[in-house]
């Protein structure tokens, strides 16, 4: 296949049609930053990009909406990057991103990076349209990225198929669904399959409709209760982060191995403490799961991920590592290959077929508490380990009354929470990394 301007790459799979369709009318893109030890150059980037989009080549489409099913098109147009001033916040500029849509024709790819110049070092904001990648994919392309600003040289990548021939050939594997993982879907959450009839739309993100809860019976009809979806105002969201320090980071880490659960199900728990502290009787939280782990599939740039409900009444908060077992549980049963297989088939069997059936898929199958996309840990090439300082995202919104997107990546020993919304909680982030460090007490090293 050549690289020409204009060539059609593929047909859009029905996941992300989906995705597509919902984007008719509202932006949904996500957003990384990278804080680097280093000064980087407009030039320097522009040109780290262009090699990237080799590596990549979903970085180098746009949706062209105008055939009879929607198609990735090859485009010319170069990744814009612009450079903000000198030591601009980048939270900023995060919140920025998420309210100037990426059109998808005709020019431009699917993404967007913004530098901002910190003296002798700098930090790149990298937004990612939701057609193209889930925050898995999108912190692969940041790893890349950096690593080429070191010098490194990718080598070429080929076009990922859709997400639907994938799992059509997935086997079921007894032992797949084990461990939850990290979950990625993208910053936020995407009409990916899960076990149920729909989607969920968000980056990193991930979808599905209502599977089991945590200790909540499925059928329970608190599980299914749909979210109101409010047109986008333009009006910037509100974001929150914080850090965990390295200690208290090394202490979940441990504690959530010897308790039998993982990180994230400890962070779904830490979250639910936080709302039914703040009087909430029943919490739902919503995971995008990476189905990469989950399914032996390629670390490519492209969706591959799938949402899980969980939930939790207050009277399980009391018992911080129960529910996260629970938790844990709950997440392994629906990510397990033959679920997943089913989900995939059957949305691509009832694919919606308009903008507006998209946002009632939106509307009734993602609405939760706060959904959280944790990226896991991220594996900077050895080259880069020393210029990569933080990251953080992914930072998403989705334009759903009352969601709260928090998106989580561990670095360097160090875990990262960046919380976004329109619906502020005043201290909800720190909330939750304070349930995390009284679930860890009394294990200092």
């Amino acid at each position: 296949m050549t690289s020409s301007h204009g060539e059609t790459v593929r047909p859009l799979g029905a996941f992300e049609r989906t995705i597509d369709l919902y984007m008719h009318h509202n932006p949904l893109q996500f957003s990384l930053v990278a804080e680097l030890d280093r000064h980087v150059t407009e030039v320097e980037l522009a040109a780290a990009l262009t090699k990237l989009r080799t590596r990549h080549p979903m970085l180098g489409v746009m949706v062209d909406r105008t055939t009879p099913q929607a198609v990735y098109r090859r485009t010319g147009g170069a990744i814009p990057v612009t450079t903000r001033a000198d030591g601009t916040p980048w939270q900023a500029v995060v919140t920025d991103e998420q309210i100037r849509p990426l059109p998808p024709a005709p020019d431009g790819p699917s993404v967007r990076a913004v530098l901002v110049p910190r003296g002798g070092r700098c930090d790149l904001v990298l937004t990612f349209a939701h057609q193209i990648t889930d925050g898995v994919g999108a912190l692969r392309a940041l790893l890349d990225l950096v690593a080429v600003l070191d010098g490194a040289e990718p080598g070429p990548g080929c076009v990922p198929e859709t997400l639907e021939d994938l799992l059509a050939r997935v086997a079921a594997n007894p032992d797949a669904g084990a461990d939850p993982g990290p979950a990625g879907g993208g910053p936020g959450a995407g009409p990916g399959p899960g076990p149920g009839p729909g989607p969920r739309i968000g980056p990193g993100r991930g979808s599905g409709p209502a599977p089991a809860a945590a200790t909540a019976a499925a059928d329970d009809p608190r599980m299914h209760t749909g979210g109101e979806l409010i047109p986008s105002s333009g009006e910037l969201p509100h974001l929150q982060a914080l850090a965990l320090d390295r200690e208290l980071t090394t202490r979940l880490v441990d504690r959530c191995r010897r308790e039998s659960t993982s990180v994230h199900a400890a962070l779904c728990t830490a979250a639910a403490v936080a709302f039914h502290r703040r009087g909430r009787e029943f919490v739902r939280v919503l995971t995008p799961m990476d189905l990469r782990r989950a399914c032996d599939l390629p670390d490519e740039v492209v969706n591959r991920f799938a949402g899980a409900r969980t939930a939790s009444e207050a009277h399980e908060a009391d018992d911080f590592w129960k529910l996260a077992r629970a938790t844990r549980a709950s997440l392994a049963r629906q990510r397990h290959p033959a679920a997943l297989k089913a989900a995939g088939a059957a949305l691509a069997e009832h694919a919606p077929a308009s903008a507006e059936q998209a946002e009632a898929m939106m509307g009734a199958a993602t609405a939760a508490d706060i959904q959280i996309t944790n990226l896991g840990v991220a594996q900077p090439n050895r080259r880069s380990a020393s210029t990569l300082t933080a990251l953080w995202g992914p930072g998403q919104i989705t334009q759903l009354r009352g969601e709260h997107v928090l998106g989580v990546v561990t670095l360097g020993g160090q875990l990262r929470m960046t919380e976004l919304t329109h619906d502020p909680v005043a201290g909800l982030v720190t909330d939750i990394a304070a349930a995390l460090a009284e679930a860890c007490a009394g294990d200092l090293r």
